[in-house]
């Protein structure tokens, strides 16, 4: 029966400290697949004008070779650092993954309309999507919007044209381990609507991996290739930001044959590699620590936001600082309308209701 192996891989950068190829350790390995999925959280173009943001992700054009080096088949690109340098840095990129044979989904512009692909190997057929929490159609700039209509639409519509879908999510908190239960609800649908996989990231922790109906959910990949700084998370807890992993899919014309989850670290050039035995034990017994609360149903909202609440919160306030310190002006504003928004406000009740309970926030209910 034919097959096809697929690799998925979270947040890539192509930053690396001392020049270092930022898949070097892992190209022998993506040389076995058949086709190599990934999250491109980064601009590549040298335009100088950046958003103002806290944090700004953008690589040289000419860093496109790493990516064709490790054969990146596909890429989501429904992220929120893909306009770091505005909308003519997100159409360079467009321009230079078309040029080096790299697959994209969920942006499109002007030039390049449709926002996902349908990519053949081994006679069969895998039609992948891309969408977002917070994206939009805007002057020729399209990031696919995660909407639950649309997307079971979107699934449904695929199927017609191949055998297999899968949907890729960049959605969730930061530094976070679990999913929302409206996250898990939307997975969940996604799956009974006709997808084989749903492949999160965003959240640069490793999340959960359920398997549900005829698919499999992996809530958050985690970083991949990307830099990350466990000390300076905000609400000082154990993030493991340095903690990846990589999803074996075997998958046939029905669907999802079988699946091996590949637990990776991160080194200090931001470097992704293989982790030993006894490391990937350890790694493996965390992801089935973190899974369990999602396939016994105990993820309910009072308790998730007890969960996120400390990190959410110090986060957030660390970067409008940092916003603020740099650009002034609007930032202020979006600060104070940020500070009574609804979902921070209930973040404040489940602080309260954890001090109140004697429990240290940041610290898990689960």
């Amino acid at each position: 029966m034919n097959r096809v192996r697929l690799l998925a891989v979270g947040d890539i950068s192509l930053i690396t400290r001392n020049d270092k190829h930022p898949f070097e350790p892992l190209l022998e390995i993506f040389k076995e697949k058949d086709i190599l999925f990934g999250n491109l959280e980064t601009v590549l173009s040298n335009r100088r004008v950046a958003l103002e943001k806290s944090v700004t992700l953008h690589a040289s054009p000419e860093d496109v070779r790493y990516l064709k080096d490790a054969g990146f088949n596909v890429l989501n690109v429904a992220n929120n650092h893909i306009l770091d340098l505005g909308k003519g840095g997100f159409s360079d990129t467009l321009d230079m993954l078309k040029e080096n044979g790299i697959s994209f989904i969920g942006g499109g512009n002007k030039k390049y309309k449709q926002t996902h692909t349908i990519i053949d190997a081994n006679g069969i057929s895998l039609g992948f999507l891309g969408y977002y929490t917070y994206g939009f159609n805007y002057r020729n700039i399209i990031i696919s919007r995660i909407n639950e209509k649309e997307i079971i639409r979107d699934i449904a519509n695929l199927k017609t044209v191949c055998n297999v879908v899968i949907v890729s999510l960049h959605w969730g908190i930061e530094n976070v381990f679990y999913p929302s239960p409206e996250q898990i609800e939307s997975a969940h649908q996604f799956i009974d609507a006709g997808a084989a996989v749903v492949l999160g990231h965003h959240p640069h922790v490793v999340q959960g991996v359920e398997e549900y109906g005829d698919g499999l959910i992996a809530y958050s990949l985690g970083n991949f290739q990307f830099p990350f700084n466990s000390e300076g998370c905000s609400a000082k807890i154990d993030i493991k930001t340095d903690l990846a992993m990589m999803l074996d899919l075997n998958i046939e014309k029905n669907g999802l044959e079988s699946y091996e989850i590949i637990p990776i670290r991160i080194d200090d050039c931001f470097v992704p590699y293989l982790c030993e035995e006894q490391e990937r034990e350890n790694v493996m017994a965390f992801i089935s620590a973190i899974t369990r609360p999602i396939t016994n149903a105990q993820i309910d909202r009072r308790g998730w936001f007890e969960e996120i609440a400390g990190e959410y919160l110090a986060g957030n306030w660390k970067s409008f600082l940092l916003r603020i310190k740099r650009f002034g002006g609007v930032h202020i504003w979006q600060f104070l309308k940020w500070l009574v928004s609804p979902f921070v406000l209930k973040c404040y009740l489940a602080c309260i209701r954890k001090k109140m309970a004697g429990q240290k926030i940041g610290h898990y209910p689960f």
